[in-house]
C-alpha cells in the first residue's frame, strides 16, 4: 500500500512537493485555502539550471521555462548604459510556472476552499481538520501555505515574519504597450538602477496566451524597493475603503494618491525607459518585504517547506528554487521505510540552507531600509549588485549554499 501525504497549500511549494512525491509513488492530496484559481498577478521569476532540472525531474516537462536575457545593465538618468555584466538567464512568470506544475493534478486531488485549522497526530498517522468540517488522514502532512501560515506553530512556534523596513512596488506591462525606443532596452536586458536608498529592477517575462515567449507577446516585469518605516507602511496599507491592512493590501484598495505619488517620484528619479514602464502600469502592487527563518522544519509527521519555513528577501531570487529544493530533497529522503529518522538529516540540511539564504538576502538589501539615526548610508557599487542579485546557487561562493 502506498504512503500518503496531505499537502496544505496549493501554490509553488505545495505543487513541487506533490509532483515530487508522486514520482516516488506516494498518494497525495493538495488543499488550498483560496476558493478560486490562484494567480501570481503577473509576478516575474528568475530561473536557473537547477530549477529547470527540478521542474523536469518532478513533472517531466523539459520545455524552456521562459524568455532569456544575456546581459545585465544599469542606466544613468538619461537612459544610457552606465554598467554591464554578462549573465545569461531565463525569466518566466509565476502564472506560467504554476500552470506547468498544476497540470498534473485534477480536482480529484487538488481542493480549493479547504482551510486547514487544526492538526492532530496519533501514532503513525496525522489528521488535517478543515473549517468546512472535512478531515483528511495521512502518513505525512506538509505545511506549504506561505509566510503567513498559522499552522507553522505546530512545527516551530517561535518563528514569525519580521518586517524588513521597506516595500517593493511592482507591476508588469505588455511589450506592445511600450514605445520602440524604450523596448530596445527593456526587452533585451535585466536592468538595475539605484536611486539613493532605493533599487529598481526590470526584465522581460512570459506573456499570456499563444507564443508567450515571443518578442512582442511578452511582458516587462519591474519591482521598485523603497524604504518605509512602520508609520509609512501603515499609511501605504490604508485602503480606499478605510480598512487598515497589515501585511499586504489588495490592488483595488490601493489609494489613487499613493499611486500618483509613486508616478511623480518615478519622473523625478528614474531613467526615461523606466519612467515609461512605471507610468504605463495599470495597477501597481505593494509588497511589504519580510524575513522569516525557522529553527525547525520537522515535528514528527508534520513538516514545513518553502516560504512557510523560510522567506528570504526577493534580491536572492530563490523563493521558487528553494521550495523546489525542499520538495525534491524531501522526496529523496522519503524513499524506502524508516524515513522519519532520516528526515532529521533532511531538516538539518534545509534549515542550514534556509538560514544562509535569509542572511544573504539581508546583506543584499541592507541599504534599502531607512538609515538609523547618525548612521551614514553607503550605497553599493551597481556592478556588485548586477553580479549578486538573483544568481544561481552554483555561483554563490559558500559551503552553505545548497
Amino acid at each position: 500500500m502506498s504512503q500518503s501525504a496531505t499537502i496544505i497549500g496549493g501554490s509553488m511549494a505545495g505543487l513541487f512537493a506533490a509532483n515530487a512525491l508522486c514520482q516516488q509513488g506516494w498518494d497525495v492530496s493538495i488543499h488550498e485555502k483560496v476558493p478560486v484559481p490562484l494567480s501570481g498577478r503577473g509576478a516575474g521569476i528568475a530561473t536557473y539550471d537547477e530549477l529547470a532540472d527540478l521542474v523536469y525531474k518532478s513533472t517531466g516537462n523539459n520545455n524552456v521555462l521562459g524568455t532569456s536575457a544575456k546581459t545585465r545593465i544599469s542606466l544613468d538618468q538619461k537612459g544610457e548604459i552606465s554598467a554591464s555584466y554578462d549573465y545569461p538567464q531565463v525569466y518566466t512568470s509565476w502564472q506560467y510556472l504554476f500552470s506547468v506544475l498544476r497540470e498534473n493534478f485534477d480536482n480529484n486531488n487538488y481542493f480549493m476552499g479547504d482551510d486547514c485549522t487544526e492538526i492532530h497526530r496519533e501514532g503513525k498517522k496525522v489528521t488535517a481538520v478543515f473549517n468546512n468540517k472535512k478531515e483528511k488522514q495521512s502518513d505525512l502532512l506538509i505545511i506549504a501555505n506561505g509566510i503567513r501560515s498559522e499552522l507553522r506553530s505546530y512545527v516551530d512556534h517561535k518563528a514569525s515574519p519580521q518586517y524588513a523596513g521597506y516595500v517593493g512596488w511592482r507591476g508588469v506591462v505588455y511589450e506592445d504597450q511600450l514605445s520602440q525606443v524604450s523596448l530596445e532596452t527593456l526587452s533585451n536586458y535585466f536592468i538595475v538602477v539605484l536611486p539613493f536608498n532605493q533599487q529598481i529592477a526590470a526584465y522581460p517575462i512570459a506573456g499570456e496566451g499563444k507564443d508567450p515567449f515571443k518578442k512582442g507577446n511578452r511582458r516587462i516585469n519591474w519591482i521598485w524597493y523603497k524604504p518605509a518605516n512602520t508609520k509609512d507602511l501603515k499609511s501605504l496599507l490604508l485602503g480606499n475603503s478605510g480598512q487598515q491592512f497589515v501585511d499586504g493590501i489588495p490592488p483595488n484598495e490601493i489609494r489613487d494618491q499613493i499611486v500618483k505619488d509613486l508616478f511623480k517620484e518615478a519622473e523625478d528619479k528614474l531613467p526615461p525607459q523606466l519612467i515609461e514602464l512605471v507610468l504605463k502600469t495599470s495597477q501597481p502592487l505593494i509588497q511589504p518585504i519580510f524575513d522569516l527563518e525557522s529553527d525547525k522544519m520537522l515535528n514528527k509527521r508534520v513538516i514545513t517547506i518553502g516560504d512557510a519555513a523560510f522567506t528570504a528577501r526577493p534580491h536572492v531570487g530563490m523563493g521558487v528554487t528553494k521550495a523546489a529544493l525542499d520538495a525534491s530533497s524531501l522526496s529523496e529522503y522519503l524513499k524506502g521505510d524508516g524515513y522519519l529518522e532520516e528526515l532529521t538529516e533532511w531538516e538539518a540540511s534545509r534549515v542550514k540552507s534556509g538560514k544562509f539564504l535569509v542572511n544573504r538576502s539581508r546583506l543584499l538589501g541592507r541599504y534599502l531600509s531607512e538609515p538609523k539615526k547618525k548612521e551614514t548610508l553607503i550605497m553599493p557599487d551597481v556592478t556588485d549588485v548586477l553580479k549578486d542579485t538573483a544568481i544561481s546557487l552554483k555561483d554563490i561562493k559558500s559551503d552553505a549554499r545548497n
